[in-house]
């Protein structure tokens, strides 16, 4: 009978001792949060390619061959803009991306495009469908020279005449006239003929390559690269595209380190934790008030 009540009273003091442990060690978590190397608070881990599943701890991810990213709370502060994201170097190495400087060049280049000559009271004209992207800087008085390939070794000088303020919204065109200065007898009507167009010389402005500009219906972004793996989407003003740059009129500045590939899967990923904060915040909000 001794011998049971004392197995009795080691048993309870084992489980009171257990139950005492965890609950410090649970205490400490709940009043200690992860943090990195840095200091910086890690508010759960969880898979990029899951981002809405979310694990209290490191380790290799359920679903893919790779380990859980963390995920910072000052990722999640609204206060620093838009969401950061961080990507470990072997799945921005996986993702193909590249980054590159914001710089400042002269918007430039030469616009070709094709036409038909007419002939009206003033003379000999071209007439030109151009992109709207290719036609930002385009306007009357800008020089022009037009061949034809029924006449080759032959070109005229010509002058841009005047430019549609209204896009056709099919297309994405403007229609041009160009004015012929000097035409003659083979420059004939109803003929195809191709017209070149220099930009003219402007002071320098912020570019970055087109292929780096995220548009939408409602915003255009471009994604920065922060350094150590963290990214940050910007919307941005974009300008006139000259070649294979875009001019950027606000949002950012010189020097900026940008994505020019795998941007896209970096905003929509930045979108989803956006989204994610906003529907928490008023859950946090509600518990405060409960409390």
């Amino acid at each position: 009978m001794k011998t049971r009540s004392l197995f009795l009273i080691l048993a309870a003091a084992l489980a009171l001792a257990t139950g005492l442990g965890w609950f410090l060690g649970a205490r400490s978590a709940l009043s200690t949060p992860a943090a990195d190397a840095q200091g910086r608070k890690i508010l759960y881990w969880y898979d990029p390619m899951e981002p809405g599943v979310r694990f209290d701890k490191p380790g290799k991810s359920p679903f893919m061959d790779m380990e859980l990213v963390p995920f910072y709370a000052d990722e999640a502060s609204p206060a620093a803009g838009p969401p950061i994201v961080t990507v470990r170097p072997e799945i921005a190495n996986s993702l193909g991306i590249r980054t590159a400087t914001v710089s400042r060049a002269r918007p430039g280049g030469e616009l070709n495009a094709q036409g038909y000559v007419v002939a009206d009271a003033r003379g000999v004209a071209v007439l030109l469908d151009v992109f709207d992207r290719d036609a930002a800087w385009l306007k009357p008085g800008i020089p022009a020279t037009v061949r034809i390939a029924e006449r080759p070794g032959r070109e005229w000088r010509a002058v841009v005449e005047s430019v549609t303020a209204d896009l056709d919204v099919a297309a994405r065109s403007l229609k041009a006239r160009v004015r012929v200065q000097q035409p003659d007898r083979t420059l004939e009507a109803n003929l195809l003929a191709q017209v070149a167009i220099r930009a003219p010389a402007a002071a320098p402005t912020l570019v970055v390559p087109r292929e780096a500009l995220i548009r939408t219906a409602t915003r255009n972004v471009v994604v920065l690269a922060l350094g150590d793996g963290r990214f940050q989407p910007v919307d941005v003003a974009a300008g006139a595209e000259s070649g294979e740059f875009v001019e950027i009129k606000r949002g950012l500045k010189e020097g900026d380190r940008i994505v020019v590939s795998g941007q896209f899967l970096i905003d929509s990923e930045a979108s989803l934790r956006a989204a994610l904060t906003r529907m928490e915040t008023p859950a946090a909000e509600a518990g405060e008030h409960r409390h």
